[in-house]
């Protein structure tokens, strides 16, 4: 068996220095990760939305449920709204 180099027995084959992908574009020592915290904030603020148009629509089309004249989704969808928006406005991604 022939002992070859390791530059010619590399998938790559060439010469020159390995870099990992993505090292190279972000500064030292600043990460460019977002907090998962935000995706939280956009979830309930989406579902905040959601909620609030089936809340909504079912002001003029009532269900057939127990207290449904407290309209809770109305309710519901305007809280997360507030939250995912307070969740969204701490975690937001700070420029640099």
């Amino acid at each position: 068996m022939d002992e070859k180099p390791q530059s010619v027995r590399s998938a790559g084959g060439g010469s020159g220095p390995r870099v990992a992908i993505g090292l190279e574009d972000s500064p030292p020592g600043k990460p460019r990760m977002l907090p998962v915290w935000f995706f939280v904030g956009i979830i309930l603020f989406i579902y905040g939305v959601i909620i609030l148009a089936t809340g909504i629509y079912e002001l003029n089309h009532p269900p057939e449920t127990v207290l449904a004249e407290t309209h809770p989704a109305v309710w519901w969808g305007v809280l997360l709204i507030v939250l995912g928006g307070i969740q969204l406005y701490v975690h937001k991604p700070k420029k640099s």
